[in-house]
């Protein structure tokens, strides 16, 4: 969040506070310095999850236990920031330029965990995916070698499925209305995602598609020449280039998978991650990785089994 962000809701956590109660006539005390800063932080904090959350409360009773936590009251805060305009030792602005900087420092480093978490996600995502079919060039120029356009990807994991390919449909083709087809095939022999596509004739174009698979899927499959079944399937001429089929494993896969790897255990628990210093957030190699594992390796122990 921005620095103006900040001063927003800390002008607003001051505003409540200061309507908050009376002072009492058992004579309130006044807050030392640092325990105030402690408060508008904290008060800053809760406003934050109150805001963020959309979590409906009372303004007059949210900020009891942060009193209580410092052994304070509504009346001893009241108090306090009256007493600023007598004091000569220290200015209120002073006080919540401490505030301001405490939190600006944990937002940085918040910002730089989730910035070694996506660092860290994008290279095991990198890591592990797979191109698990490709074919550089496939030529079809007749019927009895259409077979060469179906293709069948089976073991399948949980994971996504890119498929892509360029094709051109020269002038010696005799059919008008060829397609593509994919689709998947659970355990239960039924289709599922099914799609199709009517192909571009004459002139170079770009099949892509991805597929979604679960524990349920059994296999894909890709069909390059497609043709309605009240239509007859006539002389081919198509060259099909660069066909892959790329599995992207899910992201907590794949960042267990590369843990797995590189310590030689499994991990249960994404939290983990968050022991990680913001130095990682250099972190662009396997050998790196290894350095960091090395560095961390007494502290993700404690979180596996």
């Amino acid at each position: 969040m921005s620095r103006l962000f900040y001063k927003h809701i800390v002008s607003v956590v001051i505003g409540s506070l200061s309507l908050l109660g009376i002072v009492g006539c058992d004579g309130p005390k006044v807050i030392p310095d640092r325990d105030l800063v402690n408060i508008f932080h904290d008060a800053y904090v809760a406003n934050a999850y109150i805001v963020e959350g959309k979590i409906a409360s009372d303004s007059l009773y949210i900020y009891e236990p942060i009193f209580n936590k410092y052994g304070y009251t509504m009346e001893d805060l009241q108090h306090t920031i009256k007493t600023f305009t007598e004091r000569k030792s220290a200015m209120l602005s002073t006080i919540m330029s401490e505030v301001n900087r405490r939190l600006d420092e944990e937002s940085r480093a918040e910002s730089r965990k989730i910035v070694v978490l996506d660092t860290i996600d994008n290279i095991a995502k990198r890591a592990y995916t797979r191109t698990i079919y490709s074919d550089s060039l496939i030529q079809v120029k007749r019927l009895k070698d259409t077979t060469k356009l179906h293709i069948t990807i089976e073991d399948l994991v949980p994971a996504e499925y890119a498929i892509s390919f360029t094709y051109l449909i020269d002038t010696l083709d005799e059919n008008r209305n060829s397609r593509v087809e994919a689709y998947i095939l659970t355990t239960d022999s039924i289709q599922t995602m099914r799609n199709t596509m009517m192909l571009t004739r004459y002139r170079e174009a770009k099949y892509t598609r991805k597929l979604t698979t679960d524990t349920s899927h059994r296999k894909i499959f890709i069909n390059m020449f497609y043709h309605p079944s009240n239509e007859e399937s006539k002389l081919p001429d198509i060259t099909i280039r660069d066909f892959k089929v790329v599995r992207i494993l899910p992201t907590d896969i794949s960042v267990d998978s590369l843990y797995h790897d590189q310590l030689n255990i499994s991990i249960i628990n994404r939290e983990l991650m968050t022991s990680f210093t913001a130095d990682t957030i250099e972190v662009a190699t396997h050998d790196v990785i290894d350095s960091i594992a090395h560095d961390e390796k007494d502290s993700l122990t404690l979180h596996t089994l």
